[in-house]
């Protein structure tokens, strides 16, 4: 392929996935309207039953939705921008100067690149935060919490995927057309260590964790527990109030650094059983495998998306298609990640049609080691707290949603039970 054909390709390709992306959102928004059009009985138009809860939903819905799309086109704008310019390679070339040795010059590149997007995106997460999510009442990050907050995501991002891309890079000077077998390596490694110590090392720098305290909810989840000789490393609840009043829980860890993390909003506004019913659910992904199964189709993914990198990386059109002079490792990573965004598309839906498959799998271990009633009762108030979409688009379903909808979830739960 030539350069042109790369660089038109490359400019198609961002248009058309912002323009797939902006429409998903139109549709769902569209689709949870639907809970609030008037219906007709006979000949006779009818006001919607809608309650305020469901009117808010759809409202939060919206505004999430038109939020998502004007970041998609603004970014968009900037990467056609930078792309048609060979602003990219203009970057590169003007750093290529600041130091000699060849693996500091792509770092720095990579350096500036990494941190120019992470200063773009705060005004979009200042937005979400401070007007969104304030003006639906989730709220109550502190500003002065917002910013520690992208300090130390900053400082923790350069230490953990700066440290990875400068041994890829000291790597790739020796082996250039191994890198791919080596960088999927590498990247397996990190998910690794984050999947086994991503709670006990990483979350603690955001978040406190306590361990759960004695009384009545320990006691029961002790007692289901022992009940299913499970053996949970720890069990945590994380003080998320502090940022949102959004309710959820989670499983992280393998082996003996398995742990359970509740959020305090969750045990604030759930009954006793209910929180029971959703650490069971979670203890359920445990046993059901679904983490070792996550890490694997990971791996498989992994696969596939580094050993195209592979042949994008030592394709010299590449980097001259966005500007460059010659071969460049970080160009042709850039490259790289717009031609692979409509199959990065597709394989997130196929991730997460196996994950709502695995969370119907965790609700129906919950239900048959405890009460059924508890884990749907749950599960409904979860959708509420949450405002979640009460009528989503199939299409932005199968795209995008990692979990079953709520409705989903309960029909699936009376079929088995």
């Amino acid at each position: 392929m030539s350069q042109q054909a790369i660089l038109l390709t490359i400019m198609s390709l961002i248009a058309l996935v912002a323009i797939f992306k902006v429409i998903l959102n139109g549709l769902d928004i569209s689709s949870a309207a639907e809970k609030l059009r008037p219906f007709l009985i006979g000949c006779i138009m009818h006001e919607s039953d809608a309650t305020e809860e469901t009117k808010k939903a759809v409202a939060y819905n919206k505004a999430t939705r038109r939020f998502q799309s004007f970041k998609t086109v603004i970014q968009s704008a900037l990467f056609l921008a930078l792309v048609s310019t060979g602003g990219f390679g203009a970057i590169q070339k003007s750093l290529a100067g600041v130091v000699k040795d060849q693996i500091w010059k792509d770092f720095l590149f990579a350096l500036v690149l990494g941190v120019g997007l992470f200063l773009i995106g705060i005004p979009f997460s200042a937005y979400k935060t401070f007007v969104i999510e304030e003006k639906f009442g989730f709220n109550r990050t502190k500003v002065s919490t917002f910013i520690a907050d992208r300090i130390k995501g900053l400082i923790v991002g350069i230490l953990i995927l700066g440290s990875a891309v400068l041994l890829l890079l000291w790597i790739y000077q020796q082996i250039p057309t191994q890198i791919w077998w080596v960088a999927l390596l590498v990247f397996m490694a990190i998910q690794l260590f984050t999947a086994a110590f991503g709670t006990s090392v990483i979350l603690p720098l955001f978040n406190k964790l306590q361990q759960l305290p004695e009384g009545e909810l320990r006691e029961k989840i002790l007692a289901m527990c022992k009940a299913q000789n499970y053996k949970v490393g720890r069990i945590f609840v994380m003080n998320s109030s502090k940022r949102s009043s959004k309710t959820n829980a989670f499983f992280s860890g393998l082996g003996k650094t398995k742990t359970i993390v509740l959020f305090d909003s969750l045990i604030e506004k759930h009954t006793t059983n209910e929180v029971v019913a959703v650490l069971g659910h979670e203890i359920g992904h445990d046993r059901l495998g679904h983490v070792r199964a996550g890490l694997i189709l990971a791996s498989i993914q992994g696969l596939v998306t580094f050993g195209l990198f592979g042949w994008a990386a030592a394709a010299p059109e590449m980097s001259l298609a966005l500007g460059g002079t010659e071969t460049n490792i970080i160009l042709g990573v850039i490259g790289f990640s717009f031609l692979f965004s409509p199959l990065s598309l597709i394989l997130e839906a196929i991730t997460n049609t196996i994950s709502r498959r695995n969370e119907h799998s965790a609700d129906e271990f919950s239900a048959r080691i405890g009460n059924p009633k508890d884990i749907q009762s749950a599960l409904k108030r979860l959708s509420t707290d949450n405002l979640s979409n009460p009528n989503p688009h199939p299409l932005y379903v199968k795209m995008y949603y990692s979990h079953p909808t709520v409705e989903q979830r309960i029909a699936y739960l009376r079929g088995r039970i």
